[in-house]
């Protein structure tokens, strides 16, 4: 379990030190360049994750603290879906940038969001409850940080298209993917 948290502590303070202490960032940046802070910021990134998937993966599986799969099922899946479409958002300029001030941050959000209510068990309310607590919290730091949401100007309606058919194409990638990849099968896990 400490291998979990630790990865989630590195996740969260890494992506910390640009909002809460941008100078320090750019003290980094100042002495190791762009590229190089950017390597190493992805160093520890990568690092993080894979102390939360080893940290995952080394504690057993028990009985679940909740079991929400049966309402939880459907909803959760739209959440994600939606999530997606706002991660796509993040990536491609769009109307939807009008009226999510952080696209990537709240469908992070909802994606955890959903996996928490769709997994009880402890290890996984500790990974999904702190990316969830993470993205939620950055949001916040974000908003305080920058002041009044200055909408950008407005997109030609077909980038909105585009978009969704990215987060449309990310969702079903995840979907087939996922097993392959997270070692954990779709659907209810009691």
């Amino acid at each position: 379990m400490e291998l979990l948290i630790l990865g989630l502590i590195l996740w969260s303070v890494a992506h910390m030190v640009p909002v809460v202490a941008p100078a320090m960032r750019n003290t980094m940046i100042g002495k190791l360049g762009e590229w190089s802070y950017k390597g190493v910021f992805s160093l520890v990134i990568f690092a993080s994750v894979a102390l939360m998937v080893l940290g995952w993966r080394s504690i057993e599986t028990i009985e679940p603290l909740y079991d929400l799969y049966e309402i939880a099922a459907f909803p959760a899946v739209v959440l994600i879906l939606i999530g997606f479409v706002l991660i796509a958002a993040s990536i491609l300029p769009s109307n939807f940038r009008r009226t999510f001030r952080h696209p990537q941050l709240t469908g992070f959000s909802l994606w955890a969001a959903a996996h928490l209510a769709l997994n009880g068990d402890l290890r996984t309310t500790i990974l999904f409850g702190g990316l969830l607590a993470w993205s939620v919290a950055t949001i916040f730091l974000l908003n305080k940080r920058d002041g009044d949401f200055q909408k950008p100007a407005k997109k030609l309606p077909h980038k909105g298209v585009m978009v969704a058919a990215l987060g449309f194409v990310l969702f079903i990638a995840a979907v087939l993917g996922h097993e392959y990849f997270t070692g954990v099968a779709l659907g209810p896990t009691s």
